[in-house]
């Protein structure tokens, strides 16, 4: 029988770790990282930056519940507790302090401050761009749990199954707006993404793969002008002057608390999420044949994916902070336009390059395929 195959996770799985790669690229004008020597400010950029940023990391928290529950549901492959936490130990843990080793290495090693309880945490935790891996780790994990709960309802008491679904996903929601300090190996932010994780297994659940009707391009409008309104408010709420406007925050948002900046986090994160899924599924909708789903190249981009997310950090500090190349596109007023976009083209290239090799080794294969 021919294996089924998530033609809507073979498109958002490569979308969003571009476009993560990209805002990467663009975190030297959003403040997120340290401006190299000559690279002047850019408001467009400060812009882009934070409009991908709104939803791009929470939705792959997302496609992990969403492939979960796929996994578990309809394909029926539930394992006992050990088995699964061996499993994603050696998909996530094992490839956290393998390349999180050879990063410390790299970029962090001091000789004079060394410590090996200090270097072992940072490893641990997930060191640069690495702590997503251990957060995950642990997603999957109470995901199991609940799992097998909604499983055990269906099965015994199927009245309660949905209720209870709704419950946990209202529950998780309050969940995410706690910030929770002082935990290790990524428990801290289990909170805040185990709901967007619990949010793609429900919505899995109850959607499965039935077409999608009911709605058109205007509602699509509809939802990415909310998630631009949400994000904008609470870009407003956090800034006294957004970089480009000559306006200033409003008295009425400087004041708010911060559980109602967490609640636009969750509004613009969750609208830019969902936005993002009916686009893609409106869009599968429409190109109903075997042939006009995506191909075999986009099918190969989602199969790469895992090691381009784990390789870019390599190859784009080195750019940004060991290399001339941001000074010498700064010299001129174009140059300064192209750079990020210089910077993005050589990272993805050395990234899907040293993927590509990795997965024609059985180490390789082991840590990221």
């Amino acid at each position: 029988m021919k294996k089924k195959l998530l033609f809507e996770i073979s498109i958002i799985r490569p979308l969003i770790i571009f476009l993560l790669v990209v805002y990467h690229t663009l975190c030297v004008f959003t403040g997120g990282w340290t401006v190299p020597q000559g690279v002047p400010a850019n408001d467009v950029y400060w812009w882009l930056g934070h409009l991908i940023s709104g939803f791009r990391i929470e939705t792959i928290a997302f496609v992990g519940g969403y492939v979960f529950c796929y996994q578990c549901v309809e394909l029926g492959r539930r394992q006992g507790l050990p088995a699964f936490v061996w499993k994603k130990f050696k998909r996530l843990i094992v490839p956290c302090f393998v390349f999180g080793t050879v990063y410390y290495l790299l970029f962090r090693y001091n000789p004079d401050r060394f410590s090996w309880r200090v270097a072992f945490w940072r490893v641990a935790n997930g060191v640069e761009h690495l702590w997503f891996l251990p957060m995950l780790f642990w997603c999957f994990i109470l995901c199991w749990g609940i799992d097998r709960l909604l499983h055990w309802l269906r099965e015994k008491h199927e009245a309660w199954y949905r209720p209870v679904g709704w419950v946990l996903l209202v529950v998780l929601a309050g969940l995410s707006l706690l910030r929770v300090t002082g935990l290790k190996m990524g428990l801290s932010r289990v909170p805040y993404f185990l709901f967007y994780f619990y949010m793609g297994y429900w919505l899995r659940a109850l959607w499965g793969n039935r077409k999608v009707v009911g709605y058109n391009g205007w509602m699509l409008v509809l939802l990415w002008g909310l998630y631009a309104l949400l994000l904008l408010l609470h870009l407003q709420a956090t800034h006294l002057r957004l970089p480009g406007s000559p306006v200033e925050c409003p008295h009425w948002l400087r004041g708010l608390l911060p559980v109602t900046l967490r609640l636009l986090t969750l509004g613009h994160t969750a609208g830019g999420i969902v936005a993002l899924y009916a686009t893609v599924m409106l869009w599968l909708s429409r190109h109903r044949t075997a042939e006009a789903q995506p191909g075999g190249w986009l099918r190969e981009c989602s199969r790469l994916c895992y090691g381009v997310y784990v390789l870019h950090m390599f190859f784009m500090q080195p750019i940004y902070y060991l290399s001339g190349f941001p000074q010498w596109c700064c010299d001129s007023v174009v140059g300064v336009w192209l750079m990020p976009w210089g910077v993005l083209a050589v990272t993805l290239a050395l990234s899907v390059a040293g993927t590509w090799l990795l997965l024609r080794t059985r180490v390789g294969r082991f840590l990221i395929g």
